[in-house]
């Protein structure tokens, strides 16, 4: 009887693959086991077992696989069914998810190697080349195509590896390779033949006249038998230097050995969670109590109010019972501070994941968390954490769960970690809660129709006085000639103030770079992007202009490219500028800058935050990074450059993201004991959003929005799906983009929007057209998505329209 498996693979595609298996097999098998399988001619790839069973596939013989990695499964059936449902939402092939969701490392890489045969037929070699990678074969009997390809062009080495194959001289072989190495660490002891106490005494006699040797020798001999030290410990201990360390281990009296050892290490002292206000306790009790009705509950704390406390005691309970819990934060930047005030709490019972980790650290958080370990109790991470292997899960909480940066934009699967969170914890039975104090509008809808249970936290900790908002008309500042280079009097005076009391200052300005373009006033003409329909923005730290969407970048010019002319100068607000101005309006004071170039780094977010806490600089500038979420507690005004930006930008969010951005960064000024104080500079004092920032009222700006939102059709009233076809030809991706829109309006007639060109026509040398589905709350979603992807495979079926690229966005805000 003969026994298969339908295998997964990290493809974007969506069909499984079955191999063939032996009975022995199918009794070890389980699904979300890994095992190696033939692909193609020669390639081998991780894939995960999805079912076992005994049909045999009707369209092409079954190969077998090669063999199994895994004892148990690497992925719980809790995550398969929590990706099933990623894949089938956001209309992404189930392969893709699974490439999202795992650490390289787990896929296994696999290498193309040369192998020695035979020489019976080397005497026919006349080649060259070829006699020269037999010669080597015969000696290393083994040489891997990458390292073959270092000791000749990549076109002799072909014709070389062809002739030995063709006369069976050589044969290639496909090796599987583990990426992943446990961390370890080199520690010293003295050998064991000094371990009886007799020949102990003989090597200390012998050292009487080498007082530095002997002193590290009784250091040692005094330590515990189970002592772990480092070299650089055994010299701080013993007083001597590293000199010392290595005569006495070419002598062989010392040995180095390595022991696997923990990437994430707590070191300090834990303390009890801090008692809640009782504002805070009553917050704590009705999130508590609505749980009980509610897998889902909204928390609405307003900035400063202390809802990680609440969280911390939350937490707190939820360890109690040996479960664990989820904390996903939407930016990189927030974990480095947070980190520090759990850990007071619960020290090594906490982990973090995010992108900025190592693969490899990646992959040991991960073992913790399907292990259960105790090590790895809370997981504190970015939204990649989704995907971690949970197997006893009891909280879920999402802080700031309004943010844009929950959604995944640029790459399949373009999924929202909040939504796909709330399913997450659905699948375990478990209950999430949703923070901000600016909640999403969809989130706020959904909480005032009861799908979502809600608790409001109005009053500040400590009941600290809300921040004093300022709008600074900028056009009649101008006007009055009261603005010196970007700044306004009212915001210099402020200034000269803050820092005069030994307090700080956040300044913001949605913009890196140092300006947003340069233009020759003789001739008008501005640098483009040869790639993208973008102009270059100015970098006056590395003296580029440089494309925020491809990366190209090109020398600074002084000069017009144009017309020759000296006449250029540069247009628009960065955060460099507003560095290099502050610097000669106030000489003596350090400012720092937090923006996506002072943070590329793995440690730079840390470097930064902690600089400003520990008040080693008095201002600190940056783009949306500074609004979210930090708890400076000297920090007693917060500039807004220019708030026209974030009001104009072409989107339907905007005014809700404009109140929550200017909200949140209010939010970071006074949250001690004084009031803190914020001016907004804006040609748009009047606008509504503006006042309902200046007054706090959030449920204003919520009527008002929705409203508008119901009026034009936008969610919650409608699901919106952005198609995006992509194109090195222009012509090519619009009559594909016509015939995709003409099918599509097939089934959803007057909900299909263009297709049009977006606000960006060309990125990366690609033409872009987009179609816009408005899917109305009466429609069936599953049979919506259903026909989207028909009408995909009937697209990438007509031969004209294969090499233009889709991109499918559900959700796409």
């Amino acid at each position: 009887m003969r026994y298969f498996a339908d295998i997964l693979l990290p493809l974007p595609l969506d069909n499984l693959f079955t191999y063939s298996i032996s009975q022995s097999e199918s009794k070890l098998l389980q699904n979300g086991m890994r095992v190696i399988i033939p692909f193609g001619k020669s390639k081998m790839l991780t894939g995960f077992v999805m079912n076992v069973h005994q049909n045999p596939p009707s369209t092409y013989q079954a190969k077998e696989i090669e063999f199994i990695i895994d004892e148990s499964p690497l992925v719980n059936l809790v995550q398969l069914a929590h990706w099933k449902w990623i894949s089938e939402y956001y209309l992404t092939p189930m392969g893709q998810v699974l490439k999202t969701a795992l650490p390289s490392l787990f896929l296994l890489e696999s290498e193309t190697e040369l192998e020695w045969i035979s020489d019976d037929n080397l005497s026919k070699i006349t080649n060259h080349s070829s006699r020269e990678i037999a010669y080597l074969l015969q000696v290393e009997q083994r040489l891997s195509l990458q390292e073959a390809q270092k000791r000749m062009p990549r076109k002799s080495l072909l014709l070389a590896i062809q002739e030995l194959l063709d006369h069976k001289i050589i044969a290639l072989k496909e090796e599987v390779y583990q990426g992943f190495r446990p961390k370890t660490k080199n520690f010293l002891k003295l050998h064991q033949r000094f371990s009886s106490p007799e020949i102990m005494k003989d090597l200390q006699d012998l050292l009487l006249k080498k007082p530095l040797q002997k002193s590290v020798v009784e250091t040692l001999a005094k330590l515990p038998l189970d002592s772990n030290i480092t070299s650089k410990e055994l010299q701080e201990l013993s007083g001597v230097s590293s000199s010392t360390i290595n005569t006495l281990l070419k002598k062989e009296i010392l040995v180095r050995y390595s022991k696997i050892v923990d990437r994430f290490i707590f070191e300090g002292k834990t303390t009890q969670t801090q008692a809640l206000s009782h504002a805070q306790n009553l917050a704590f009790q009705e999130i508590k109590e609505s749980f009980n009705h509610k897998k889902v509950v909204l928390f609405q704390g307003i900035t400063s109010s202390g809802k990680t406390e609440v969280y911390a005691h939350l937490i707190e309970e939820i360890l109690a019972q040996n479960k664990q819990v989820l904390y996903l934060l939407p930016e990189i930047a927030l974990t480095t501070q947070l980190v520090g005030r759990l850990q007071r709490y619960f020290g090594e019972q906490l982990v973090v994941f995010h992108s900025r980790y190592s693969q490899s650290e990646r992959v040991e958080v991960w073992n913790k968390v399907a292990a259960n370990d105790s090590k790895a109790r809370i997981v504190l991470g970015a939204r990649s954490s989704i995907f971690l292997p949970f197997v006893d899960l009891g909280l879920v909480i999402v802080d700031e769960e309004h943010e844009s940066a929950f959604k995944q934009y640029e790459s399949a699967p373009r999924y929202h970690a909040r939504d796909s969170a709330i399913m997450l914890a659905h699948l375990h039975e478990t209950k999430i809660l949703l923070g901000s104090a600016t909640p999403s509008l969809e989130s706020y809808y959904n909480a005032q129709h009861n799908k979502y249970g809600c608790v409001t936290l109005s009053e500040r900790y400590g009941k600290v006085i809300p921040p004093k908002v300022t709008l600074i008309d900028l056009k009649e500042s101008y006007r009055k000639k009261q603005i010196k280079r970007h700044f306004s009097e009212e915001l210099i005076a402020a200034i000269e103030q803050v820092l005069a009391n030994k307090e700080q200052v956040i300044l913001f300005q949605n913009r890196r770079g140092y300006a947003k373009f340069l233009e020759c006033l003789s001739c008008g003409f501005v640098p483009q992007c040869p790639n993208c329909d973008v102009s270059l923005t100015y970098h006056s730290s590395d003296h580029q202009i440089k494309c925020h969407y491809c990366g190209y970048h090109t020398p600074y010019f002084s000069h017009c490219g144009a017309c020759e002319s000296s006449n250029v100068f540069s247009r628009g607000l960065g955060t460099q500028q507003i560095q290099e101005e502050l610097a000669m309006m106030f000489p003596n004071t350090k400012v720092g800058r937090m923006d996506f170039d002072t943070t590329r780094k793995k440690n730079s977010y840390e470097q930064l935050i902690k600089g400003f806490e520990n008040q080693e600089f008095q201002i600190l500038i940056g783009t949306q990074m500074v609004t979210k979420g930090f708890d400076f507690q000297n920090v007693a005004l917060v500039g807004v450059l220019n708030a026209d930006g974030l009001l104009n930008f072409p989107d339907f969010r905007s005014h809700e993201r404009c109140f929550q951005v200017l909200q949140q960064v209010a939010g970071r000024s006074g949250r001690s004991n004084k009031q803190g104080q914020v001016i907004i500079q804006t040609y748009s004092t009047t606008h509504p959003i503006l006042i309902q920032v200046v007054k706090n009222h959030y449920n204003e700006m919520f009527e008002s929005q929705l409203a508008q939102r119901e009026l034009f059709r936008y969610p919650p009233f409608v699901k919106l799906i952005r198609i995006v076809l992509l194109h090195k030809d222009f012509q090519k991706v619009k009559e594909g983009a016509a015939w995709f829109a003409t099918a599509l309006k097939g089934g959803f007639q007057n909900h299909v929007l263009g297709p049009e060109a977006p606000l960006i026509e060309r990125i990366r040398n690609q033409y872009q057209q987009q179609i816009l589905i408005k899917i109305p709350q009466d429609f069936d979603l599953k049979k919506s998505k259903s026909f989207i992807k028909k009408i995909h495979k009937s697209f990438v079926s007509v031969g004209t329209f294969r090499s233009i690229k889709i991109q499918i966005d559900v959700d796409a805000y």
